[in-house]
């Protein structure tokens, strides 16, 4: 009988449970189906309803302040905007904010963790100091192409850019170092201010041929060129200075106009034998007028008038101003004479010079040429020669000695003196 009743309930039952298969896709509610082949009594009972859900709804909304969620008429708790969770307490954050790296405390808000920045917190924070790098990962420095180093703060240099002659401020460049140059600063540069030089090392100056100096700025001059009045702008030459000329500048330049004289010092006008004047123009012919004039083969230099007309160079054995005087020819060992033959010979040298000499004698009948007689006695003839060393004798009359050494006697104790 029990059968029976539970078949007739489900085919009464059964033409609604079909229209709600098909409002779900073909598929028949186990559930409704097991409501339906269930007893009455049994399907009508009361439903479930969680604890939480019962004290959520069993006091008014707005008894609780912080709530996020209201209660329908059949006591189901409905979220507010923005909110989700059994309770409504888990805000909903904006939209694209990550899921990983944020977070938020209010509906439509996106907080960002340590290391990530951004509107959607999508963005890592890099290392602190990264200059020219990014990050994958928080707190990263990956370097962009061209730099290097923990803070991407180095950049890669041009390739062949020795680092201990060149460096580099953007990458793929190479700027040399001092004392080196090119474009790969692999050729040494020379010292700042080398005029003439090159270089094998960093800041030389090795002088090119023909200068010198520390920075070859002086020309070597042509080989023989005075240091003293020549000089040379380019190596091999060699330019006098002003009052110099020659080949090596050593001739010095007479004054202008110098017609017949030479110089020692520029400017001068030295005049040569037979010339006078400041520009040596005029000729003396005063021997040429006077062929006689100097006796005995003596040269005749004509000279001017404040000089006395000529000058006489007297050969050997003669003097006088017209070498008119024979001289006799002294020894050339000096032996000291006793003090008799001394006075002696003075005497007979004054003898010889009061007599006439045997060329006068001979002459005396020849007219007179040349300057008057007192002329020629203003001559002085050679003087006695006078050793003042004393005699070895130890008496000696004090008058034979008067004027010619001193009376004191010679002490054996200043021989010894002498010798010691």
């Amino acid at each position: 009988m029990m059968i029976l009743l539970l078949i007739a309930t489900f085919l009464v039952n059964f033409p609604h449970q079909l229209a709600r298969s098909d409002a779900n896709n073909g598929l028949i509610s186990i559930a409704a189906l097991g409501a339906s082949v269930l007893p009455v009594g049994l399907a009508v009972g009361t439903r479930y309803v969680p604890k939480w859900k019962k004290q959520a709804c069993e006091i008014p909304a707005s008894q609780h302040p912080n709530s996020h969620y209201i209660c329908d008429e059949a006591g189901e708790v409905k979220c507010l905007p923005g909110w989700t969770g059994d309770l409504c307490d888990v805000p909903i954050c904006r939209k694209g904010c990550d899921p990983l790296q944020g977070y938020c405390r209010r509906p439509g808000e996106c907080r960002c963790k340590l290391g990530f920045y951004g509107e959607l917190c999508d963005k890592c924070v890099a290392l602190p100091g990264c200059q020219h790098g990014r990050c994958n990962v928080s707190f990263e420095c990956s370097c962009d192409p061209g730099w290097k180093g923990m803070f991407c703060s180095e950049p890669v240099c041009a390739p062949d850019c020795l680092s201990s002659q060149g460096y580099c401020e953007k990458p793929g460049e190479c700027r040399c170092r001092l004392g080196w140059q090119g474009p790969k600063c692999k050729q040494c540069a020379v010292l700042p201010g080398c005029a003439h030089g090159t270089c094998q090392g960093p800041l030389e100056c090795r002088c090119d041929p023909g200068w010198t100096g520390l920075l070859c700025q002086t020309p070597i001059c042509a080989q023989g060129c005075s240091r003293e009045h020549g000089g040379c702008r380019r190596p091999g030459t060699c330019r006098c200075r002003v009052g110099w000329t020659g080949a090596n500048c050593t001739e010095c330049v007479p004054y202008p106009g110098c017609v017949h004289g030479s110089c020692k010092r520029p400017w001068e006008c030295r005049c040569e034998p037979g010339w006078s004047d400041d520009l040596c123009n005029e000729k003396l012919t005063y021997c040429d007028e006077h062929p006689d004039v100097c006796r005995n083969n003596a040269t005749c230099i004509s000279m001017t008038q404040e000089d006395g007309d000529y000058r006489c160079i007297c050969p050997l054995g003669y003097m006088g101003r017209q070498c008119q005087i024979k001289t006799m020819v002294p020894s050339m060992e000096l032996i000291p004479p006793m003090p008799d033959a001394a006075t002696e010979l003075s005497q007979d040298v004054q003898s010889l010079a009061d007599k006439p000499s045997i060329e006068e004698t001979s002459n005396e009948d020849k007219p007179e040429k040349g300057p008057p007689k007192d002329e020629e006695q203003t001559a002085e003839p050679l003087g006695p020669i006078v050793i003042t060393d004393p005699p070895t004798t130890t008496t000696v009359d004090p008058a034979a000695t008067a004027g010619k050494w001193p009376t004191e006697e010679a002490t054996t104790e200043r021989d010894d003196e002498n010798e010691t």
